[in-house]
């Protein structure tokens, strides 16, 4: 190409939008879809600081302490709040979004993300009514720690594979593919656990709590999974 042609192109509208935009692997990405991207990669990143609170919790609890921290408590609730917030920031973002293809499958993100940080808080209030009233042991107390572990493990594949949305979509979907992997192994030992639960001689009032605390992992699980697939609808979308 000539510098007279070049120059000559440089100095168009046409030119000057391609420029703002961000390339992904040769692939051109609007600068609008970049952009909300970004605030969805805030807004996982929320739900994984409200749910390592959670997953904290667990670890401490097991360990033999006796209460949540009030702070944590209101930390996690503060985290839902911000939550709250940048969902409304991205739903804005997304209505003034007319010509943006992938605008449903974006809503559906930024909702089961809100769903999940709303679920760390309700789970760590529902150990909170638990903790110094009852401690697991045995084969009970290893696989509360294991799903703990696996939780934590669900909700950063979820934040890294909305990270790689605007950078790398094959590894998008390697990430939402082991969200689907972790998910499948949460329901089954919230399975397990729920059966090594009712036995127990314990008063009822924390059996049921407990169990809905359980239960609300379980759905958040579900909620990443749900995630996972809209991330893998849109890496194919944004791939084409």
């Amino acid at each position: 190409m000539s510098r007279r042609i070049k120059k000559l192109l440089q100095s168009t509208p046409a030119y000057r939008v391609i420029t703002t935009m961000v390339l992904d692997n040769g692939r051109i990405m609007s600068s609008e879809l970049a952009n909300i991207t970004q605030m969805l990669d805030e807004h996982y990143r929320t739900a994984m600081s409200a749910s390592k609170i959670v997953v904290n919790a667990i670890a401490d609890w097991l360990d033999g302490k006796q209460a949540i921290d009030k702070e944590d408590l209101e930390k996690i609730t503060e985290l839902e709040e911000k939550g709250d917030k940048l969902k409304r920031t991205i739903l804005n973002e997304l209505a003034e979004a007319n010509t943006l293809m992938q605008r449903e499958d974006l809503l559906k993100l930024v909702f089961y993300n809100d769903k999940g940080i709303d679920g760390s808080e309700i789970a760590c209030f529902h150990l909170a009514a638990v903790v110094g009233e009852w401690t697991p042991e045995g084969e009970l107390k290893e696989k509360i720690a294991n799903l703990g572990m696996l939780f934590n493990s669900l909700v950063s594949e979820q934040r890294e594979a909305v990270r790689f949305l605007s950078i790398n979509m094959e590894s998008s979907m390697k990430h939402a593919d082991e969200i689907c992997r972790l998910e499948k192994e949460i329901d089954v030992l919230q399975r397990e656990i729920v059966t090594l639960l009712y036995p127990l001689e314990i008063p009822m009032a924390i059996l049921l709590r407990f169990r809905d605390f359980i239960n609300m992992l379980e759905d958040m699980a579900n909620f990443g999974e749900d995630a996972a697939l809209v991330i893998r609808t849109l890496s194919l979308t944004l791939h084409t």
